[in-house]
């Protein structure tokens, strides 16, 4: 059922990159709407759910490390602390309002998500290691999957990529500016393919692990998760910050890594 599953899932992912190799253009013309308001809050926000279980796997995975005398485990135990506090940053940063083009001071934004890594370990002290460690595997995807998913895979694909988006077509007024998804334009400062807030608004499935298997809340949340992921990136395509293709991978590659992390940690 699992691989029937799977399989599906590959067969639907390569029927749409082959409908929006050709297709694209026409669906962010329809699509258009720069003033949509509901877009826009989604650009502004629409990570900080992603941004929030780094944050969350993070601290849950400081709560559980064993520091020993030696120095890989002492680099290791600053490295984990630097990972949550970067994932802290991003969502404090844009719960302050980055992605909306406001004035962020950076020092509160530091401040506040050192604070609230603090005030989180002191939260998770108060349970006992064994109720918390119960999560750790799945921490292990939450923290992995944001970063690997979220920015190291979409910037070592956006960077050479080099594919216009909709709106910066618009805005030069020449529509020869336009590539299809398949065909990279090298590095030239232009990064619609692929699309990070999709995948941000992807990683959210991760959640689903930190409930019990075959439970009904972890049943009811999953495709809830997916909608959210899926709205993320109609979004994305409505301002024309994305093409249909760059959310497709965005969040195509997103899955492929949690089904690999899942694998890896969660049994």
């Amino acid at each position: 059922m699992k691989n029937k599953a799977l399989w599906i899932s590959v067969t639907v992912f390569v029927l749409l990159a082959v409908i929006f190799a050709f297709t694209d253009w026409q669906i962010s013309q329809a699509l258009y709407d720069p003033e949509s308001g509901w877009a826009h809050f989604l650009e502004g926000y629409g990570q900080l759910p992603g941004s929030f279980l780094g944050f969350l796997s993070g601290s849950i995975l400081l709560r559980t490390y064993r520091v020993e005398k030696n120095t890989k485990s002492i680099l290791g135990v600053i490295g984990l602390f630097l990972l949550t506090a970067f994932a802290g940053l991003g969502f404090f940063g844009d719960a302050f309002g980055l992605q909306t083009g406001a004035e962020v001071n950076f020092a509160v934004v530091i401040g506040v998500a050192i604070l609230t890594l603090i005030l989180g370990q002191v939260i998770l002290r108060r349970f006992p290691l064994e109720t918390v460690s119960q999560y750790k595997n799945a921490a292990k995807v939450g923290l992995t999957l944001m970063f690997v998913a979220g920015f190291v895979t979409v910037w070592a694909i956006k960077i050479p990529w080099g594919r216009w988006t909709y709106r910066d077509i618009l805005d030069a007024g020449n529509t020869a500016l336009f590539t299809p998804w398949y065909l990279p334009q090298g590095n030239n400062g232009h990064h619609s393919f692929i699309s990070g807030h999709t995948a941000l608004s992807f990683v959210v499935i991760g959640f689903i692990l930190f409930l019990k298997k075959g439970s009904n809340a972890r049943n009811i949340l999953l495709p809830v998760l997916l909608l959210w992921g899926i709205v993320g990136a109609l979004s994305r395509v409505v301002i024309g910050a994305h093409f249909a293709s760059d959310t497709l991978f965005g969040a195509g590659q997103t899955l492929l890594w949690f089904w690999f992390l899942k694998n890896k940690f969660v049994q």
